[in-house]
């Protein structure tokens, strides 16, 4: 069971890189989406937020990126 400290460091990556990380990490993790309210943009889902709901477990919030935006 992964300790506090190794919490995976994944905010701003894509989904899938974020997922690879959990996994070699040994968290399980379940993925909510956020958006505005007028709809979800159809850019890459990036990881906005890390939750830790147990030892080992956690929720990964993401978004969509605006495409054509630079950050």
């Amino acid at each position: 069971m992964p300790r506090e400290e190794q919490i995976p460091d994944v905010l701003a990556l894509k989904l899938e890189e974020a997922l690879a990380i959990c996994n070699q990490m040994g968290w399980q993790v379940e993925v909510q989406t956020t958006g505005p309210p007028r709809g979800i943009s159809g850019g890459r889902e990036r990881v906005v937020r890390f939750t830790v709901t147990a030892p080992g477990k956690g929720v990964l919030t993401v978004a969509r990126e605006k495409t054509g935006k630079e950050v």
